[in-house]
């Protein structure tokens, strides 16, 4: 990964000129796969570690750090794939638990019919 990487190609001037996106909401993360999350969170980790990097360089140089509420989105949208994969993961578990009574109950019941 290029040093570049971790600066924005995108020039200071402009940057103050230019409005950002909006975060990823929850329920829109709810619809996308694993696979596309896993994508988007690379993108924004990458992203995350150029704003760092930013804000380091502009705080050094005693500047205005351009766009803050870029930061904010990026959190936000980090935090939402963070809810979104702890509620995909406390689902599996309550599926298999469902599994596992069900199994038990099975069983139970050829014991008591034997």
């Amino acid at each position: 990964m290029p040093l570049d990487e971790f600066r924005d190609s995108v020039s200071r001037e402009q940057r103050f000129q230019e409005s950002v996106g909006r975060s990823w909401t929850v329920k829109e993360l709810r619809r996308k796969s694993y696979e596309d999350m896993h994508k988007l969170w690379y993108v924004l980790y990458k992203e995350r570690n150029m704003l760092l990097t930013e804000k380091n360089l502009s705080r050094r140089k005693n500047l205005k750090f351009p766009q803050p509420e870029r930061w904010k989105k990026v959190k936000r949208s980090m935090a939402a794939i963070k809810v979104v994969l702890g509620e995909r993961k406390r689902e599996k578990i309550a599926v298999f638990r469902e599994g596992k009574v069900k199994e038990e109950e099975a069983m139970v019941e050829e014991e008591k019919a034997s």
